[in-house]
């Protein structure tokens, strides 16, 4: 680009002593100049885009000299026999392109699917067994664990999971103290999935702010003021 730049200024120069030469006047030196502007300028995009152009075939013949090659060392390791028919799978594996995409869930199916599962694990409480989880969460919902985790996104950790599951147990642990009172923690919690009391408690604390014990209470309070 400085060359053709270094080029175009003595030609300009040159075109101007020529129409001083031969007594041009200055509306017909600029107009030749400006015609001598624009050849420049169209010859400087003509070279331009044939650099391009022949960038592009470099890049396409490498590309295919590649292929070609791969091949080449394909074909001769099949015909020495070296490889095994497990080892060519993987070989052939190894040098195809991942084209298999996953399915895109839209928002509805999303939504879609949230109510159904929280309305299937309210009602048939699979959460009472201490040992569900995430994985038990998806196979309780009939899809495998990625699709889970694509369907609900909010509990595609573990952990989030977990404490949807904890939420739950505490909710049924909170309608079981006002239907069976007599209940000890330690059963209370059995009864609701958790592994221990400690637990229980925590999760409890965590849904409604207050302990069980304290929310039995304000509920008791509640219902005697609703009597009077």
């Amino acid at each position: 680009m400085r060359k053709r730049i270094i080029l175009t200024v003595p030609l300009l120069f040159l075109a101007t002593a020529i129409c001083h030469a031969h007594s041009l006047t200055l509306k017909e030196a600029d107009s030749i100049i400006i015609i001598l502007l624009f050849v420049v300028i169209a010859l400087i995009v003509v070279v331009v885009v044939g650099r391009r152009q022949h960038k592009i075939s470099l890049r396409r013949e490498e590309q295919l000299l590649r292929i070609l090659n791969m091949l080449d060392e394909y074909r001769a390791m099949m015909a020495d026999g070296i490889l095994t028919l497990d080892e060519q799978e993987e070989l052939l594996k190894r040098y195809q392109p991942e084209v298999k995409k996953a399915k895109v869930i839209s928002i509805d199916e999303r939504k879609a699917f949230y109510v159904k599962m929280d309305a299937r694990v309210n009602k048939e409480k699979p959460f009472t067994d201490p040992d569900f989880n995430q994985q038990a969460l998806a196979d309780f919902m009939e899809v495998d664990l990625e699709t889970f985790r694509r369907l609900v996104p909010r509990y595609e950790n573990a952990d989030r999971t977990l404490d949807y599951i904890n939420s739950l147990r505490a909710e049924y642990a909170a309608k079981l103290l006002m239907e069976q009172s007599g209940l000890t923690l330690e059963d209370m919690a059995g009864k609701c999935g958790f592994r221990n009391t400690a637990a229980f408690l925590n999760a409890f604390k965590f849904a409604f702010g207050i302990t069980p014990t304290d929310y039995l209470n304000s509920m008791n309070q509640m219902f005697k003021k609703k009597a009077q």
